[in-house]
């Protein structure tokens, strides 16, 4: 069984290979405070189980923080907006949330991307949010930016 686990503040998840019947508590190293979750989903996982009977029809896509929810600010044409998410949200959540929050009509989102603040590199949309979340904070900032600039 292959688990990937995405952790605050790291843009990449560690893959491994797994047997079933080891319990994710083995697997992991948790600081005292964090919790796991399945991406996409809210529902904190017991460590005690084996992961065979955790993941059981579930994508081996793991997400752990010490938050409950983050705070997203979200920057887009010199305003700002808090989005409050689940850390096991993907980033793509977080942009549609951002494009309601905005009221930018879907032809005008069509090029939104997500960025940290002062990079030029577009955040993977299919990472859980905790990946851009500094370890040992609830909060972070993205700016929504076009990535289509018109010329003129």
């Amino acid at each position: 069984m292959r688990i990937h686990h995405f952790t605050a503040g790291q843009a990449v998840a560690q893959t491994r290979e797994v047997e079933p019947e080891v319990r994710l508590g083995d697997l992991l190293v948790l600081d005292e405070d964090e919790k796991v979750f399945v991406v996409d989903e809210e529902t904190e996982l017991d460590v005690t189980v084996p992961v065979e009977a955790l993941l059981a029809g579930r994508q081996g896509h793991l997400a752990t923080s010490a938050c409950r929810q983050i705070a997203v600010t979200v920057g887009y044409a010199g305003a700002d907006k808090v989005i409050k998410v689940h850390p096991a949200i993907r980033l793509r959540q977080v942009r549609r949330r951002a494009i309601a929050a905005f009221g930018i009509s879907q032809a005008d989102a069509a090029d939104l991307v997500l960025r940290l603040p002062g990079e030029t590199e577009d955040l993977d949309l299919n990472a859980p949010v905790t990946t851009i979340v500094p370890r040992r904070t609830c909060s972070t900032t993205v700016d929504l930016v076009h990535t289509v600039r018109p010329q003129g």
